[in-house]
């Protein structure tokens, strides 16, 4: 059989961090493997399979009350994808699909013969799906993900050769779980240098942003609630991002009436400009307390400032306490604020460990990636 690869992702090229995924593997795997793919738009110079999205995932989205229900347009809208995926698999060696979207094709591929391999781009559902409820009660909203796709995903994680995941900590929810080393792969994504100008920290304010969703298991409010303890002149706390639920909004516009050091602009920072955002940043917090990676911190780090994260976020991989960043226990707003006020009254040291930050940045090349990738592939194949 030819060295064929089929990927497959829900997801459309280049936008939110599974487009992104979807074209490191792409370009990961171009020239090593005939290549082909099922997503939802072209991928230039590639066999693209367009697949259409489900007409009750779409009408769920167009329902103002229903649309709530996120958890459900997800489940349909994967499962739709995974069905039409499942029927058309052919003459693939390998075929790999992004967990919770791939149960059936995982069955069809084996079916013919195919080796796979399951991209997780969080930590183990388990794992994930706890630190989701326990926010998200707080919040009184639902978790994004259905008990029916939590069950589905447990499922691809049995039929799956080989399990992907993006660090460390992702990894080691699994091994907790009885899984075993040769089942459970690290292959951390790349950092483009060239695409993040450096910070030259010449703001007069001391700016913490926070980037992404903001939402619960995100952990945005342990964040504020270390900002406003920290009550330090001269300072802005900057939330990229937009809020999910109208609880989180709700929550938002209360902290910002009562601090207006607090800041929530919903827009797309690649559009805005990773120099207007990273740039103009003293330090970046990554707070979230369930995180297959972090694609932000990377971000922030290729600009050159310090980040702070916590330890259940798969980033805090790539930090050296101390030195270009900080790990905290994650929901632990004192030992943030601790962080942000230690930097706040050390400017120099904003400086040294940002250069350190960066330079961790350049080691996470695309080669690195796509030898470890591809070795993979080439293991999955033989």
């Amino acid at each position: 059989m030819s060295r064929h690869l089929t990927l497959s992702a829900n997801a459309t090229l280049l936008q939110g961090g599974q487009g992104l995924n979807l074209h490191h593997m792409i370009e990961g795997s171009r020239g090593a493997f005939d290549l082909s793919v099922f997503c939802r738009t072209a991928c230039p110079g590639v066999e693209t399979k367009l697949v259409p999205d489900s007409l009750v995932s779409r009408s769920i989205a167009r329902v103002p009350f229903v649309r709530r229900l996120r958890d459900w347009q997800t489940l349909c809208s994967d499962s739709n994808f995974d069905s039409y995926v499942a029927k058309r698999i052919n003459g693939a060696r390998i075929f790999q699909g992004v967990t919770g979207q791939c149960l059936g094709s995982l069955k069809a591929a084996r079916n013919k013969s195919c080796r796979t391999l399951l991209d997780v781009v969080t930590t183990h559902i388990d794992d994930f799906g706890a630190q989701q409820d326990r926010e998200c009660l707080k919040f009184r909203v639902r978790p994004s993900i259905h008990p029916r796709q939590r069950q589905r995903m447990r499922l691809e994680y049995e039929r799956a050769d080989v399990i992907r995941v993006m660090s460390e900590t992702a990894r080691r929810t699994f091994l907790e779980r009885g899984f075993s080393n040769k089942q459970v792969v690290v292959i951390p994504p790349p950092i483009n240098l060239d695409e993040f100008p450096e910070a030259d920290f010449a703001e007069p304010k001391f700016r913490v942003s926070y980037v992404g969703l903001i939402e619960p298991w995100k952990g945005f409010d342990y964040l504020i609630d270390a900002f406003n303890a920290l009550n330090l002149p001269d300072s802005e706390l900057v939330l990229w991002g937009g809020p999910g639920t109208r609880s989180v909004s709700r929550y938002l516009r209360e902290q910002m009436v009562r601090n207006p050091r607090i800041l929530v602009k919903p827009v797309e920072i690649r559009r805005r400009g990773y120099g207007e955002v990273y740039g103009k940043s003293s330090v970046l917090v990554h707070p979230s307390l369930a995180d297959g990676f972090g694609y932000v911190v990377g971000d922030a780090m290729a600009s050159g400032i310090p980040v702070i994260v916590t330890s259940s976020t798969g980033a805090s991989d790539l930090i050296a306490d101390g030195q270009n960043g900080y790990v905290v226990p994650p929901a632990d707003s004192d030992a943030i604020r601790d962080r942000l006020a230690h930097l706040a009254t050390h400017p120099a040291l904003l400086r040294q460990m940002g250069h350190a930050a960066r330079e961790t940045a350049r080691s996470m090349t695309f080669e690195k990636f796509r030898q470890r990738y591809t070795s993979s592939l080439d293991a999955l194949a033989a």
